[in-house]
């Protein structure tokens, strides 16, 4: 009943044409579950939240903790698997991050990533796929992004994988409770690119006027 009542997500990322269900439509669709289920579906949700993959240093242990605590809590196995490839996903970044910034790898005592990449990445820090790329084949490209600054188009990249990765691992589950937090992880990547895509059209226009009121003032100047 909850999940025939949301609106299908539409086949692509970047189709913001149509648009899921609005916050409030699934806010109110998700008070259907039971307290249990919802509160583990805010747990997911707010150790996956995607503020947190631009979170400083200094919360990575805590946030591994946090994953750690969160997964330990969960028998489901899709949901856990679900959590640790994000995790994953985001350990990679962070060490992307810590190199970029002239950081050595991390001491093996300190928790500052989650899942089995640690030890492959603290062994092999300098190099630039952290010898990841068989199992993760876009490392080299977001490496390439981060390094050369290119935010937005690292942002298209990892919400696209994420995107895909939920979608395929969602293909066996339609009415379960699997499926509602997948429909709800795939929601919040919606709405992150849709706020990312706002602040990108508000820049161009910055620019567009900028650009415009700098020939404005050299014709005046002219003159």
């Amino acid at each position: 009943m909850l999940m025939s009542g949301l609106q299908p997500h539409p086949l692509s990322l970047w189709d913001l044409e149509n648009k899921p269900a609005s916050r409030i439509h699934l806010e109110r669709r998700l008070t259907l579950l039971q307290d249990q289920d919802r509160q583990q579906l805010e747990q997911i949700v707010s150790i996956l939240h995607w503020a947190r993959m631009d979170a400083e240093n200094s919360s990575d242990a805590k946030i591994a903790a946090e994953a750690e605590r969160v997964i330990q809590s969960i028998d489901n196995p899709l949901l856990r698997e679900t959590i640790i490839w994000r995790m994953e996903l985001r350990t990679i970044m962070t060490a992307i991050r810590r190199r970029k910034l002239g950081m050595n790898a991390p001491p093996k005592n300190q928790r500052w990533g989650y899942g089995q990449v640690v030890p492959f990445i603290l062994k092999n820090w300098q190099i630039e796929d952290f010898s990841l790329s068989h199992r993760f084949i876009w490392i080299k490209q977001a490496n390439m992004l981060f390094e050369t600054e290119q935010s937005v188009e690292l942002e298209k990249l990892l919400l696209n994988l994420s995107w895909q990765h939920y979608e395929r691992i969602g293909q066996a589950h339609y009415f379960d409770f699997e499926a509602v937090v997948i429909y709800v992880l795939r929601w919040n990547i919606v709405h992150r690119w849709v706020q990312c895509d706002k602040q990108i059209a508000m820049q161009q226009f910055e620019k567009l006027v900028n650009d415009g009121l700098g020939e404005y003032l050299e014709d005046k100047d002219l003159s």
